[in-house]
């Protein structure tokens, strides 16, 4: 029993071996007849761009020991590749065919090989020129697109810079209104100021000469200092300041005749006292001008010091009661 067991054991490898020989070889011819009906349809003249299962084929016969059939499996894959317009995978091909035709030794099966090669567009060297000339093609677009891309990113970086530079103009002139809203601003406390200034130093005035306080003289003041029209504030000042010391003018006109129309009104003002930017603002002039002219009326009084308090030396050296 164990002898007729390991007999049909036996058996049955022989029929399985038998089965998987007959299959392979069934596959073998399928393979072979696809890679026959191709060549024919080929060889009549017929599109065979759709006839993608000889690339089923070459994969079979690849790793086959059949010279021929592996070379004319890459041959019509190429031709099929080429037919597609796929010409990089057609020369791999082509390539491979003529590579495997050659190492067989084979003259008829590399004569077949040169002869399908040829008629696929008349020759292999006219084939070879018009590869050429669809790779220059791809590369003249390649360079189309690479300055087409160029050209839209100067063009968004244009953009780009013409926005940045929108915005900051926007904010300049955002910062410039700020700046005058400021400037407004700090001018209208300045002049509040120096009106607060001016109507003390009025008071201290009226209060020495126990006299009552002049409203119309304040409210001039206040006109000439902080409203609108301001042209002729020295001149107001003047007259209120004579109003209170009305021989201060005349004495220093006879006591320094040198002074100038400039430097005089310095002195005046210099005496009640307002500082160098008060002085500027009653006289709308720079506080360096009124800088040189305060320089200048020191070397006229012969004041030896250069930033000497020109109030207290004329108080001192001129009689002012």
């Amino acid at each position: 029993m164990n002898l007729l067991y390991r007999s049909r054991c036996w058996i049955a490898f022989v029929l399985i071996a038998l089965l998987a020989a007959c299959n392979v070889k069934s596959d073998m011819d399928n393979m072979e007849r696809l890679v026959m009906e191709i060549e024919t349809k080929f060889n009549r003249g017929e599109d065979i761009s759709q006839d993608t299962a000889i690339f089923q084929a070459r994969r079979y016969f690849d790793v086959s020991d059949d010279a021929e059939m592996k070379t004319l499996a890459a041959l019509y894959s190429g031709c099929v590749y080429w037919q597609q317009n796929d010409y990089d995978s057609a020369m791999k091909a082509l390539d491979e065919a003529i590579a495997t035709a050659k190492a067989s030794e084979d003259l008829k099966l590399m004569e077949k090989v040169q002869t399908t090669i040829s008629t696929l567009n008349g020759d292999l060297d006219h084939t070879e020129n018009m590869i050429s000339v669809f790779l220059r093609r791809r590369r003249m677009l390649n360079i189309i697109l690479l300055a087409l891309v160029a050209t839209v990113a100067l063009v968004l970086f244009l953009l780009y810079r013409a926005a940045q530079k929108r915005a900051t103009i926007a904010e300049l002139n955002l910062s410039i209104v700020e700046l005058q809203k400021e400037s407004e601003t700090l001018a209208e406390t300045n002049r509040d100021n120096l009106f607060q200034r001016a109507m003390m130093i009025y008071k201290v005035f009226l209060i020495g000469e126990n006299k009552d306080v002049d409203k119309a003289s304040f409210q001039k003041l206040k006109s000439c200092v902080c409203g609108r029209e301001t042209d002729n504030a020295y001149q107001t000042i003047l007259e209120e300041y004579n109003k209170v010391y009305p021989e201060v003018v005349q004495r220093i006109r006879e006591h320094q005749p040198a002074l100038t129309d400039a430097e005089f009104k310095v002195c005046i003002l210099s005496m009640m006292p307002f500082s160098v930017k008060e002085v500027a603002d009653i006289l709308k002039v720079s506080p360096a001008m009124i800088g040189k002219c305060r320089t200048n009326i020191r070397k006229k009084f012969g004041m030896t010091e250069a930033r000497g308090n020109i109030e207290e030396f004329v108080n001192q050296n001129i009689s002012l009661t």
